[in-house]
């Protein structure tokens, strides 16, 4: 189906936001009608496109129909920016490709409508987190924007590639799970990711299969979302949310993000990776046909105590946990490089 862009706002029409409640909707059209009543203006044709307006967003099937046609941006443009199509749609929002309409390179545009006013600053800090991280696994941050519907949108560098999670569902669909090697890649490339931020004083804080960007031609792997990551995380540092199965466990209790917490996402993100089974994930357990050297470091990742696991080391002559993993590769697979081996269907 075809969803055409409406003519007139009809948010604007009510002076409303459009996440606006069915209550606040029903007081704006009361106080406009007395406002631009015909017999105190004489201009009919205002009080009409009121009506018009509230008999749409008053309507619940006529203000999901007219939301989809309001949120449909492809073909616009807005700022220095002409939306392409549709990547992805959360809780947040939507996500869109969008280009350049000067130099015509590609970005992706995070809007994020389903954010009130009193919510922007999680976006807002989002973009200082990411404002200065130079890294070829992380979005770059090209700026922020006022969308047309008043809401706040994240510019970033685009990333052409399926998710983590979207390779391992289509795998699963032909019945094929996720060579250990290609898991292994993509682990070496997250871990240096994760090396760089952290180190930067950012912890992601929701590491997850949905959050890895892969680019299977290039053997490149990005980790993307950095929706509830902290800088910086003091002792009294709460987590701003997580996600269930691949959040550590002082996460989920509410306590202090670390670095130490991203390897425990990491770990349970490469159970899924090997797996696809929302069962081994549960359990945190690493499917049998791992290398021995992988599954021993995968295990180190996810216990309980955060103590307990890796950390990156303190002074220079102590072992990087990123060199440490290009020995476990090589012990699993008898070497530290895939060549470019493809994975199928990609």
């Amino acid at each position: 189906m075809v969803h055409r862009k409406p003519t007139e706002n009809l948010f604007d029409t009510l002076e409303v936001s459009p996440s606006a409640s069915e209550e606040v909707i029903h007081a704006a059209f009361k106080v406009l009608m007395v406002k631009y009543h015909p017999d105190r203006t004489g201009n009919d044709e205002k009080s009409k496109k009121i009506s018009e307006a509230y008999n749409v967003l008053s309507d619940p099937k006529a203000k999901v129909k007219y939301d989809n046609q309001f949120r449909n941006l492809g073909g616009e443009v807005v700022g220095e920016y002409r939306i392409v199509s549709s990547i992805a749609e959360g809780g947040f929002g939507q996500t869109y490709k969008a280009e350049h309409v000067v130099v015509g390179e590609p970005v992706c545009i995070k809007h994020c409508y389903n954010l009130d006013s009193f919510d922007e600053e999680i976006l807002i800090e989002e973009a200082k987190i990411m404002w200065d991280l130079r890294h070829y696994s992380i979005p770059a941050i090209r700026g922020i924007l006022r969308m047309p519907d008043r809401k706040l949108a994240l510019v970033m560098s685009y990333i052409p590639g399926p998710t983590l999670a979207q390779i391992v569902e289509k795998l699963l669909e032909k019945r094929i799970q996720l060579d250990p090697e290609h898991v292994a890649w993509i682990t070496e490339r997250v871990l240096n990711a994760l090396r760089y931020i952290h180190y930067q004083g950012v912890v992601h804080g929701d590491l997850k299969p949905h959050n890895v960007i892969v680019e299977p031609d290039k053997h490149l792997a990005s980790i993307v979302d950095f929706g509830l990551a902290k800088i910086k995380p003091k002792a009294t540092s709460r987590s701003k949310g997580y996600t269930e199965f691949f959040s550590a466990p002082e996460v989920i209790d509410g306590k202090t993000p670390m670095p130490e917490s991203d390897f425990y996402s990491l770990g349970m993100t490469i159970i899924y990776a090997l797996s696809g089974d929302a069962e081994h994930v549960l359990q945190k357990k690493v499917p049998v046909s791992t290398p021995e050297p992988m599954r021993k470091f995968i295990k180190r990742l996810i216990v309980r105590d955060p103590l307990s696991r890796p950390r990156w080391p303190k002074a220079p002559n102590e072992k990087d946990l990123w060199d440490e993993f290009l020995e476990v590769r090589k012990e699993s697979f008898g070497k530290s490089r895939s060549n470019l081996k493809p994975i199928p269907g990609f």
